[in-house]
């Protein structure tokens, strides 16, 4: 049975004792988000103080709209705070090189007039990567993420599931230290999506980079994180974090039958369950 039957919440600072030499990956300090609309300010993310540890997966699990892309984009230095801080590894946010962060989106960024190699070199070319390197970089990566003999298609004569093989790869292909991933499997069926979150894990594990996952489906976070941080619902504020004490390496269909699986799956939709209605309720 997973520990902390009673509570299994974790405080920040409990987390943050677990590596007290660690530069945090990601440390977030009171950040907040205000937008201007015609109707007036907005208030999307309100005083969220979270870290991701180096090699940590985090998953971000919230209500709908509640600012989990918005929370990403800010990170990705895509988006100016309000107010508060990021860190990555140590750094203010805007002084950080672009290479250390990868950015998988939902919808994937494949160029559709070069082929799948192509997309995965291009990574490394815009980073000055010689071309004969980059190639020879990108066929690794593209057999990795089990598309050999797939070199030389278009996006356009790929399944969904490919695609999103080919646009792991881009990010993986220059081994970023930190990768935002913002519900990057919610298009695809079942079985593909438990197909390539297997694949995510086999390659998280041999990278060695920090995830920050966002994603709407509570057993996917639970399947996939070490650590769960839910938010409320907006403007996003932390409510509570929880550790995800499964044993890797996991077959994420395999456990989610197990009783560990349901146990923490139970005590974190107590929480995420509250925040849901109450984002409804707004509505």
């Amino acid at each position: 049975m997973a520990p902390g039957a009673t509570d299994m919440r974790a405080p920040l600072a409990t987390m943050a004792a677990r590596r007290p030499t660690d530069v945090p990956a990601i440390e977030l300090t009171g950040l907040s988000k205000r937008f201007q609309t015609a109707e007036g300010t907005v208030q999307a993310i309100e005083r969220v103080t979270f870290a991701v540890a180096s090699g940590d997966f985090v998953c971000l699990v919230g209500p709908s709209g509640c600012g989990k892309s918005t929370l990403l984009n800010i990170i990705a230095g895509l988006l100016p705070a309000s107010a508060g801080e990021v860190r990555i590894c140590g750094e203010p946010g805007g002084s950080v090189r672009p290479d250390r962060i990868g950015y998988v989106f939902q919808r994937d960024a494949l160029l559709p007039w070069k082929t799948a190699l192509q997309n995965v070199m291009l990574p490394l070319l815009l980073r000055g990567v010689p071309p004969a390197e980059s190639r020879e970089t990108a066929r690794h990566w593209v057999h990795k993420v089990g598309l050999a003999g797939f070199e030389h298609h278009y996006p356009s004569q790929l399944s969904g599931g490919m695609r999103k093989r080919i646009a792991l790869a881009m990010t993986m292909v220059y081994r970023p230290s930190i990768i935002l991933m913002d519900e990057p499997f919610a298009a695809l069926d079942v079985q593909t999506r438990n197909l390539m979150e297997n694949e995510l894990l086999a390659l998280w594990a041999e990278t060695g980079s920090a995830i920050l996952f966002v994603t709407h489906d509570l057993e996917e976070a639970i399947a996939l994180a070490d650590r769960i941080v839910v938010l409320t619902a907006a403007p996003a504020r932390v409510r509570c974090e929880y550790p995800v004490p499964l044993e890797r390496p996991r077959d994420v269909a395999e456990i989610r039958t197990t009783s560990a699986f349901l146990d923490i799956y139970r005590h974190i939709w107590r929480d995420l369950r509250e925040e849901v209605a109450a984002s409804h309720g707004r509505r």
